[in-house]
């Protein structure tokens, strides 16, 4: 998606094509950063608030920030710093800026959902969990691209933003967090207690059960 939204906007603020490709190693540099930080930092937490939902939640906050800031970063520079040039390099920077920003952030969010999958589950349970995790991402690529082709003037009007773009900020935004506060709401984490020691309760509907080593 961000191929298909973001080079655009990027082309049209003033960034070269030829330097497109340098914004978009964003997308596995931090996937390959964020995988072990984040699983080996979520691995010892001992947030009474579980051990990966805390890094869902903040990761989606910021995501929804950086989307935000990606959609308006013209209307950003523009209001702190003036009307700018069309070809001014402000934007460009802050746009880019967000776009890593962003890729870190999904990152760690994904990760963290990815995780949770195999830690709430049983074993029994786990392929059947992660493939439905898969399905739901699918379908998540899908609306996205569809959103793409519809008119959503016609729909939101400029009360979400007044361009296509800004207003698929808002709805990928908007979507992110609400997909992850209803998983985070929905499933109980067990805390990690003690050091060596951990003691996990998965709570399902009709399913509780309780694991300890």
């Amino acid at each position: 998606m961000e191929m298909t939204y973001c080079t655009p906007f990027l082309l049209e603020l003033g960034l070269t094509k030829s330097k497109t490709s340098l914004v978009w190693v964003a997308g596995p540099l931090s996937g390959l950063i964020m995988a072990p930080v984040i699983g080996a930092v979520a691995d010892r937490s001992k947030s009474r608030f579980g051990r990966r939902r805390p890094f869902m939640l903040v990761g989606s906050v910021l995501v929804g920030i950086c989307l935000l800031t990606l959609g308006w970063s013209k209307d950003i520079v523009d209001y702190f710093m003036g009307r700018q040039d069309p070809d001014a390099l402000g934007p460009i920077l802050l746009a880019v800026f967000a776009i890593y920003a962003l890729d870190f952030a999904i990152n760690a969010v994904q990760w963290s959902c990815r995780s949770l999958i195999i830690d709430t589950l049983p074993i029994a349970k786990q392929q059947t969990g992660s493939a439905w995790g898969g399905r739901m991402v699918a379908i998540g690529h899908l609306v996205g691209y569809a959103l793409g082709a519809i008119d959503l003037e016609l729909l939101f009007g400029d009360w979400i933003g007044n361009t296509q773009f800004k207003r698929l900020c808002v709805i990928g935004a908007f979507a992110l967090t609400f997909a992850v506060g209803v998983t985070s709401w929905a499933v109980k984490e067990a805390v990690l207690v003690a050091e060596g020691y951990a003691s996990w309760l998965v709570v399902w509907p009709n399913l509780s059960i309780t694991l300890t080593w």
